[in-house]
This record gives C-alpha cells, structure tokens and sequence, in this order.
C-alpha cells in the first residue's frame, strides 16, 4: 500500500507499505480465542458450530467445578475464567492478538489508556524512584508522574528525547524508568527509540513507550528496544468513538505479570463490551489508516501553503525537524495527526472552530472515523503550567486535527474555506 503523497529520497525506506502479515493476523476470526496458525485453527473448529464472529461474553463470574479449578482459575495459571476483574474471554482474546501484533511477550487490556500508564508505573516503581519524563507527553501523562506519584515520593525529571545532548545525559545517568511517546502529543516530534533504548538501559531503567499515535501498523516500539509499550486503544484501533480501552504489553514475562495483578488489584480491568468493540475495530484498521495517513498527508501539504497558516507540525513533511528519525523509524505512513497554529485570539479560534461546523467538529479526542478538530490548550494540555505551554509551543491559536476517512479533496476543501 504506497501512499502517493509520499515524496521518495536516499533516506525513503525501501518498504513504503506495512508488513502484510500484521494484517492478516489482525484479520484472523475474532470468534478464535487462542490465536495459532491457520492450520492449528481449522485443525481445532468445529466448523458447523463455529461462529464467524466473536461472542460477547457479560458474564461477571463463572462457575467451578471443583476447589482446584477454582484456584486455578482466579491465579490466572489455567484457560478457565473466575471472575471477570481477572480476566473475561473478550479481554484475553484481544490481549492475545495484540500481543503477536506488537511482539510481546505478554499484554494486559486495561479499561483505558491511562489506566495502562498508571499500572506500568503502580508495578514497577518504589518511593524515591527516579523518572525521566519527555518534556511533550499527553498531560495527564505528565500530571500522574509529576504530580500523583509525587505522594509517593517519585521524583521526575523533564528532558528532551530528540535532543541528542539530553539522551547522552540519560545514558550517564541512574533512572528507573523512562516515559516517551512514539509521535508526542500534540506538536507531533519524534524520538529514536532504539538509541533511546540503549541510553536508558545503561542509565539502568525501563523504557515506556506510548505507542497511540502510531499503533503497531507504523511502529513497534519493543522491536526497537523498549521494555514497555501502552496504547489508549480507544483511539485509532477502535476508531469509532465508542470504546474506552488501553493496553500494557512487554518483553519481560515476570514484569508483566506484575502489570496484571496491579490491574487486578486497582480495579482497573477492561470491559467485555469495549474489548468487543475495539477488536472489531483492529480488524479494519489497515484499511482506515491507508486513507487517513494519505488524507493527514495531503492536509499538511495543504496547511504549509496557506498564508494564515503560520506552522504546520506533520512529521511526514520534509521540513519537519523529526522527519528523517520519522522514515527511518515508521512503516507505511506517518500517522493520522496534523497540528497548526494560527494567530488567532480566543474569539478568532471559536470563530474558526465554527467555520468548521456542521462537517469538522470540535472533538477533544482523536482516532475517529472522522475528521475531528481539538484545541490542546483547553483540553489535553489545560493544567500545564503557562512556562510548560510556552517550552512547547503550544497557544490559544494551536490546533489538532484528526485525520479521518473521508474522500480526500473534500477534506481539503472543508479546510480551505474555514481558513479563507
């Protein structure tokens, strides 16, 4: 699948397009709770019972047939179900197939992206651990670390990850872990996650990634390095608008396991029926984000050329200071988000985010089959400090529009008149 936006160089990967087989995988019947190949699939169905879809199971609890199955069950150390706040079938099935996604050797489906970000750091962290916290994270990223943990006495540190000097800094450094995302939120920069990974294990810490922006389809960040990598999969993957769901999935089983009693023991279990949802969701994924990494493309070719337009943050374009890391790194595209910024004042953004209106709504989400338009000051980032906002960039004119499915030029005409 060749984007035909994509401006081919020395520095283009020779792939343009991701591996076929990730979509076969996310395409294998969801009514198949076990994974395995084709073979071993057929091999195991019953084919005149089997159904094509995948059930959804409400169940709370089951039933037991004895005090050992009973134990094995709530320890997680057979195939049976207990109780759902352990694990339910449409969470192990989605785990399952996320993690042969993403490599893993284990995932846990947690209720919603920020739930895997708070059991990453409730299963690895201890008072006085130390944090190296990306200066551009999602900000209730940041307001957990810096702010919650801070009660219990973990301390942060804010870096830059695409600076080359701070990443030295890390790898001389003594660190517990380290919270990046793959595509930062909402300026769009890009990290080296394998030079990142290697800083960050002589510095003797874990690697977080926040994969959201990217999903496996344009980056595998445990492939590169990291000891973690979490997904607010009720973004893209689900890419309805009608899930809440994460996921933790890492390379260290033991690890992992500690990540799945924290979500049992916080409460933090996902829903069968958002399970349900957002693996519908991944099955069509390949074929959304064709066309909104297409259709981003084409908006931010479009945003650098109007005149009101003063920036354009899309790491697919050429004069994007991440924009090499960005081929290097991403298969297939460069993602579904595009940032700009105007010099508008408050009334001169509601009146562009009118101008929008009725088919560019103001949405502070993203990832949905539409196109959808935030404002980062008065949504994801609106507890950052005013010195925070300024480090960043970020203004009362910046704003954040997802990517959706729609017929490319109509896109770009619904933009074109908001901003004459």
């Amino acid at each position: 699948m060749k984007h035909e936006s994509f401006e081919e160089s020395a520095s283009q990967p020779p792939q343009v397009g991701w591996q076929p087989e990730l979509e076969i995988e996310a395409l294998r019947s969801a009514a198949d709770p076990c994974g395995g190949t084709s073979a071993e699939i057929a091999a195991e169905s019953d084919l005149g019972n089997a159904p094509q879809a995948e059930a959804l199971s409400m169940s709370s609890v089951w039933q037991m047939e004895s005090l050992a199955a009973a134990d094995a069950a709530l320890a997680a150390t057979s195939k049976s179900y207990g109780y759902r706040r352990v694990e339910h079938p449409n969470a192990r099935t989605l785990a399952v197939k996320l993690a042969q996604l993403h490599a893993a050797e284990r995932t846990v489906v947690t209720a919603q992206g920020m739930s895997s970000v708070a059991a990453v750091a409730l299963a690895n962290l201890h008072p006085g651990a130390r944090v190296w916290l990306s200066k551009e994270l999602y900000g209730e990223t940041s307001q957990l670390f810096a702010s919650s943990l801070r009660r219990w006495q973990v301390e942060t540190e804010v870096f830059d990850p695409t600076s080359a000097e701070h990443v030295r800094k890390l790898a001389d450094a003594s660190v517990d872990m380290v919270v990046v995302e793959t595509i930062t939120n909402p300026r769009l920069h890009v990290c080296d996650i394998a030079r990142l990974a290697q800083a960050t294990q002589q510095a003797g810490g874990l690697l977080v990634v926040d994969n959201t922006f990217a999903t496996h389809l344009l980056c595998q960040p445990l492939r590169l390095g990291a000891d973690f990598v979490i997904e607010s999969l009720g973004k893209q993957v689900n890419g309805h608008s009608d899930g809440m769901l994460g996921f933790v999935g890492g390379r260290d089983t033991k690890r992992m396991v500690e990540v799945a009693n924290v979500v049992k023991t916080f409460g933090l279990t996902s829903s069968p029926l958002d399970c349900y949802l957002t693996h519908r969701g991944l099955m069509s994924l390949a074929v959304r984000m064709e066309r909104v990494c297409a259709n981003s493309m084409a908006l931010a070719q479009l945003l650098a050329k109007l005149p009101i337009v003063r920036e354009v943050d899309y790491p697919g374009l050429p004069q994007h200071t991440d924009h090499d890391i960005a081929r290097q790194q991403f298969t297939g595209g460069f993602g579904w988000m595009v940032t700009f910024r105007v010099d508008m004042d408050r009334s001169g953004v509601e009146r562009l985010l009118s101008a929008l209106r009725p088919e560019i709504r103001f949405v502070p989400s993203l990832g949905d089959v539409c196109t959808t338009v935030s404002h980062p000051l008065s949504t994801s980032h609106r507890d950052s400090s005013p010195q925070v906002l300024a480090a960043l960039g970020i203004t009362m004119g910046t704003l954040r529009v997802s990517c959706g499915i729609e017929p490319t030029e109509w896109l770009l005409e619904c933009f074109r008149k908001a901003l004459s």
